[in-house]
């Protein structure tokens, strides 16, 4: 799914009731966890904001927010989601 920068509006479009910010920050806090193999958490969390990844889990529209946490850091590794 390719997204235009700059005109992505996660909550408006969104079709369903908005997770909290602090639902959606245990999903990057995980994820983070799972990624900071260096011990450098700024550069972790600048890598994962930075990434694909990023982008589908706030698309809430679909089920990427959901995922587990090795689907969502495995997905991350890859470069790309994974099947299911």
């Amino acid at each position: 799914m390719a997204y235009n920068h700059g005109t992505f509006d996660s909550v408006k479009n969104c079709k369903y009731q908005v997770p909290t910010f602090m639902s959606i920050g245990k999903v990057y806090l995980r994820l983070v966890e799972d990624l900071n193999e260096e011990n450098d958490i700024i550069k972790t969390i600048y890598n994962i904001f930075n990434s694909f990844i990023s982008e589908e889990i706030s698309n809430f529209n679909a089920s990427t927010y959901y995922s587990t946490r090795q689907y969502l850091s495995q997905s991350y590794k890859a470069g790309y989601l994974l099947e299911d």
